[in-house]
């Protein structure tokens, strides 16, 4: 994908190059002046930018062609990056491809997690869209920033990237009732709510149920008929041929289709179509199944409902031993039933099955409401599935135990405000809270008059709110001292 654009840290020579496209009238703009910089002042500035231990200029290389600029910044929580392409250049993706390569050169740098942030004009779309492509959300903040070329201030919107960021599934499954039309608008809703995937089913029902299989006694609940399995799923079967469809719609609106196999036949379609497989609950015992899918060697999300601990370690051997490495599998936890009483939610097992097998984790919800997925990803849950509908009140097997899609919406944004707040896990004081320790905390003065020569003593020195002064902390070292002057009551104390 990226082969045709690099980037490498920028050097002296690049400055002319780098004035060029400053003075482009579109970056002109979006920098906010009336006017491109003087080039003198601007190369002063460049060149000490270039030993910034602080800031990092990389050049944009497309096809041999210096094209473009890219700034990163390092903050206290976390790295900003801003970015410009020339005009010869624009409509080649090239934005887009830039982003990637400077997010896999942090992976490699970093060798941890870490979080990346931009601000762009909400009026950028071009912009937001080169973010979106690369999994960057839309964050909390916003602010207001004056173009003077325009005389209009515009808001500048946050975006965000997390290395460790919880891949959220909205899973789509036969919610479309069998008709690709409302596939498209579960895929558009999906997109709104800002999932990174949608998901449906594909099966050939011939090869999947015999004639005479019954539904789960959920699906007569939900559907309301007694009708076989066979005849239910044969109502709510695509074709392939949609699913190619719907896979370049995907593409479209930049969410990646994924769609769970229920046998071999449709399996080997789906090789063709995506990258991740997903296997359903109900093929964790299917040997064959598993030996089938194993043999793609692609990414595994392996769903665990009606499982114990030996039926999932015989699945991961067999997946294993048919040529799927182990760091490309997770294992989700779930309840397979629809919907999932809270009490039977169990969700402790999926930090067990972490443990007990070394290997990534997440959890497939089928629970009513939002909470149970949230509190996954705060147990360290690295996917999140979680079925969705139009609307609650369709017709079909799965829409009353779906959330509808401003329901969605909710639980990715909690999500992702969990992932926020969930943070790297070192106890220091945070960018918010540095302005009031000097305001909240207490700092040393007389308690009451003190002589020259006096000694400090817990009698004659207090602690209170001042702002300034020897802080609190230093009372032991304090206490025990001489004063060096007289000080009256609530003065501070000074060496």
């Amino acid at each position: 994908m990226n082969n045709d654009v690099r980037i490498e840290v920028a050097k002296e020579d690049f400055f002319d190059s780098f004035f060029q496209i400053k003075m482009e009238d579109k970056n002109i703009f979006w920098s906010g002046h009336d006017k491109g910089p003087d080039y003198r002042n601007l190369k002063k500035w460049f060149l000490s930018e270039l030993s910034n231990n602080t800031r990092r200029i990389f050049t944009i290389i497309y096809k041999n062609n210096t094209v473009g600029y890219l700034y990163l910044d390092d903050e206290l929580n976390g790295v900003s990056i801003s970015y410009a392409i020339s005009n010869k250049f624009e409509g080649r993706g090239i934005a887009s491809k830039a982003i990637h390569e400077i997010i896999n050169f942090l992976k490699k740098e970093k060798n941890s997690n870490f979080v990346l942030k931009a601000f762009v004009a909400i009026e950028n779309i071009g912009s937001i869209k080169a973010l979106r492509n690369n999994s960057f959300y839309m964050g909390q903040k916003k602010y207001e920033q004056f173009f003077k070329s325009i005389n209009k201030k515009l808001i500048m919107q946050e975006y965000l990237y997390k290395s460790d960021r919880v891949f959220i599934i909205a899973e789509a499954g036969v919610n479309h009732n069998g008709e690709i039309n409302l596939a498209k608008k579960l895929i558009d809703e999906a997109v709104n709510a800002g999932a990174d995937a949608v998901k449906f089913q594909t099966w050939k029902t011939d090869l999947l149920v015999t004639k005479e299989a019954k539904q789960a006694k959920y699906q007569e609940n939900n559907t309301g008929n007694k009708e076989s399995q066979y005849e239910m799923l044969k109502k709510l079967e695509l074709s392939y041929e949609d699913f190619k469809i719907l896979k370049k719609y995907c593409d479209e609106k930049k969410i990646m289709f994924l769609s769970t196999p229920d046998e071999t036949t449709s399996a080997d379609f789906l090789n063709e179509l995506q990258k991740i497989f997903k296997i359903g609950s109900g093929e964790l015992t299917n040997i064959p199944f598993l030996k089938h899918i194993g043999k793609f060697g692609k990414e595994i999300i392996l769903s665990t409902g009606m499982g114990n601990l030996g039926e999932i370690e015989k699945a991961l051997q067999i997946i294993i031993e048919a040529g799927t490495k182990k760091e490309n599998i997770i294992v989700l936890h779930a309840t397979t039933q629809y919907p999932t009483p809270i009490e039977e939610v169990n969700l402790k097992a999926m930090i067990t099955i972490k443990n007990s097998f070394d290997i990534k984790v997440g959890y497939s919800d089928h629970t009513m409401g939002i909470e149970i997925p949230i509190a996954a990803v705060a147990l360290g849950a690295q996917v999140i599935e979680k079925h969705f509908t139009l609307s609650r009140e369709m017709e079909g097997p799965d829409h009353k135990a779906s959330l509808e899609p401003n329901e969605l919406k909710l639980m990715i944004n909690s999500i992702r405000n969990v992932e926020l707040a969930l943070g790297s896990g070192e106890k220091k004081a945070q960018l918010s809270e540095v302005e009031n320790k000097k305001i909240v905390r207490k700092s040393i003065i007389a308690k009451n008059k003190i002589q020259i020569n006096e000694i400090f003593t817990e009698e004659n020195l207090t602690t209170k709110r001042v702002g300034e002064g020897i802080s609190s902390a230093l009372w032991d070292e304090i206490i025990g001292l001489k004063a060096t002057i007289a000080f009256e009551q609530n003065d501070l104390i000074r060496l």
